[in-house]
């Protein structure tokens, strides 16, 4: 009988590979800060450039005039609801007939196309 071939034996160096791996999450410390030093400093570049041509000021304008706007508009709305409101109220049975029509109307164009 032939004798049983022995396996070479696989040792893992424990210490070695913890090593390795402190070495591989420090390298990785290390470029999470570069990284994050570049983010800052391309930001910082980009706020400099926009400030320097004013569009900075020139989008806080237009953000100013756009929320005014917007309060403008939702104060028509309420008011051109309140002013509905009255003439519904007013007038109901012309209300009803009128929002029949209209309904009508929409229901021919819908069934055309």
């Amino acid at each position: 009988m032939s004798e049983p071939q022995s396996k070479p034996e696989h040792r893992i160096d424990i210490e070695y590979l913890k090593q390795e791996f402190e070495h591989i999450r420090a390298e990785m410390a290390g470029i999470r800060e570069r990284l994050s030093d570049n983010a800052h400093a391309a930001l910082d570049r980009i706020t400099a450039y926009l400030d320097s041509v004013g569009l900075s000021s020139r989008v806080d304008s237009l953000e100013e005039d756009l929320e005014d706007l917007a309060g403008k508009l939702k104060d028509s709305g309420k008011d051109a609801m309140c002013r509905l409101e009255h003439e519904v109220s007013a007038r109901p049975i012309t209300s009803v007939a009128i929002a029949f029509g209209i309904g009508l109307l929409a229901a021919r164009l819908l069934r055309r196309h």
